[in-house]
């Protein structure tokens, strides 16, 4: 047998050898990871928002998703820092909107890349106006910036506001009241203030934890505000019924063979099986029957099926404009057999219901578009229904907070939506598009009734809880009773007060950022020549 101090000696330079390997393969891939540490961290913030968006449990993820973003950001140039948001943009948009790849991998592509760089342009104003750069003011003026941003996409006419923090925090009701106040704006302000404080204290030497405490602070004062206002006795006026038809018929990329008469079946025998519990309204989908309403054959069929009912019945279809020959995008009013009134849908899809360009762009017609552009209206306008005067969003409306306040201060005393979500079809769209329309209420405090083609279909209370819904591609009935409202919240008188309150914030952070180059460049001594 070999001696102890031999196989020592034989062994021992085997180990010192693997283990030189190993600590060089280790400080080589530490190596790595600081090169692409920005990279890493970009990447991470568009993981974990999309997280807070994807599930309805996880909401909680949108208050520390910027944190790595904003770590990676903190001392970095203008140029850095837009590189850092442009991956931090495209990893979350790229996930949250992968619905957009049914209609073929460019649009999903560039409308990710055309929504990143708005997480682009917020990094390099981090990186100006953030709290290591300018002091206690970029606690407020960086998440000002945020709420401009989200504010600009929804502006012009091919706006997209899709994904922002207040459709996160839905899930979680009590914050999502603030809404009532400042409209989604402010909700975007606070989660990003959370997310500014923690980044703030993480990367300071020693930690500071009096930023993330009075951040904390804030948010837990709204959730208070919030939970009182959901405990709050609401003031309504008489209580109708309402029925929701759901036809669960694919009306959108893969539209049924002889679709019109199928829906004609299928709508009538919901109508009749609603009519039994003598609603005073049967709301159906966005075109349900899509095709020219405007007709004596339509008059008749629906106007006898509004009789047979004794309901009124708010029906989706076009309305055929007698000058130019295109149509709009409708919901008309049926009632005692009569047709009387119509709502025209004002804000259009871009390049769904309307392209630009059309003439120099004909490959688009390989994704899906519509052969003509819709005819917009140009205002909203009230319906007189037997729920009260009601506000109605078609469809890519109810995604912008602006619509159903305006016609909320205009009169409305309940919103009503209606939308073919068809084109989604099992995706996470639906959900979402859902939780936008639960903002709507709460920021107007409307009963809000939803019809959706395939579903979601759903009755929300002026607070945002979900009184009923219909699942998806679910064919049935929701009956349910709400009420009429005239509260006017502090949102729907002022509008959008916030982000003018924000850019006041951001104008005078700016002011302050520029004071501080120019004494920073005073102070730089000068080279001897």
């Amino acid at each position: 047998m070999a001696h102890p101090v031999t196989v020592n000696r034989m062994v021992r330079p085997i180990i010192d050898s693997v283990a030189r390997t190993l600590f060089m393969g280790l400080n080589s891939n530490y190596s790595v990871i600081g090169r692409f540490r920005h990279v890493l961290l970009s990447g991470a913030t568009g993981l974990i928002l999309a997280a807070a968006l994807m599930k309805p449990g996880t909401w909680a993820a949108a208050w520390i998703g910027l944190v790595p973003l904003l770590l990676a950001v903190r001392r970095t140039g203008c140029k850095q820092a837009c590189l850092c948001g442009l991956i931090a943009g495209a990893v979350y948009y790229g996930i949250i909107l992968y619905w957009i790849a049914l209609f073929g991998y460019l649009p999903w592509v560039l409308l990710a890349a055309y929504q990143a760089l708005y997480f682009a342009a917020f990094a390099a104003l981090y990186a100006r106006l953030g709290p290591e750069r300018i002091g206690p003011l970029g606690y407020a003026a960086a998440p000002a910036g945020w709420v401009l941003l989200q504010f600009v996409r929804t502006l012009g006419p091919y706006a997209f506001n899709w994904g922002s923090f207040a459709h996160t925090q839905v899930a979680n009701l009590p914050t999502a009241q603030l809404a009532s106040v400042t409209g989604p704006w402010g909700i975007d302000f606070l989660v990003c203030l959370v997310n500014v404080a923690l980044a703030k204290s993480l990367g300071d030497r020693p930690f500071r934890i009096a930023p993330v405490v009075v951040a904390g602070a804030l948010a837990a004062a709204v959730c208070v505000y919030g939970l009182a206002a959901m405990n709050a006795k609401g003031v309504g006026g008489k209580v109708r019924r309402v029925a929701i038809l759901q036809g669960a018929l694919s009306n959108g990329l893969d539209t049924e063979n002889q679709y019109l008469q199928h829906a004609m079946s299928t709508y009538t025998t919901l109508a009749l099986r609603a009519a039994r519990s003598r609603p005073d309204v049967i709301l159906f989908p966005e075109t349900a029957f899509p095709t020219n309403l405007s007709t004596p054959f339509w008059d008749d069929f629906l106007g006898l099926l509004s009789k047979q009912t004794r309901a009124e019945l708010l029906v989706g279809g076009y309305d055929r404009d007698a000058e130019t020959g295109r149509v709009s995008n409708s919901l008309f009013r049926y009632h005692d057999g009569i047709q009387d009134e119509v709502y025209k849908k004002v804000r259009l899809v871009p390049f769904g219901e309307f392209v630009p360009l059309r003439r120099w762009l004909p490959f688009l017609h390989n994704y899906g578009v519509r052969p003509d552009d819709i005819l917009p209206a140009k205002k909203h306008v009230l319906l007189n229904s037997r729920l009260g005067k009601l506000g109605v969003c078609i469809c890519f409306e109810s995604i912008f907070p602006q619509v159903a306040r305006t016609v909320t201060i205009s009169g409305a005393e309940v919103l009503c939506v209606v939308t073919n979500d068809s084109w989604f079809k099992r995706t996470q769209a639906c959900r979402q598009h859902l939780m936008m329309a639960q903002l709507r209420a709460i920021e107007n405090r409307r009963f809000l009734v939803r019809a959706a083609e395939t579903g979601i279909s759903a009755v929300i209370d002026p607070y945002g809880r979900i009184q009923d819904r219909l699942d998806l591609f679910r064919r049935d009935i929701i009956l349910a009773d709400v009420q009429p409202g005239s509260q006017i919240t502090i949102y729907t008188r002022w509008g959008d007060w916030f982000v003018y309150a924000s850019i006041a914030v951001m104008m005078l952070a700016a002011a302050l950022s520029a004071r501080s180059l120019r004494g920073h460049s005073r102070a730089k001594p000068r080279r001897e020549t």
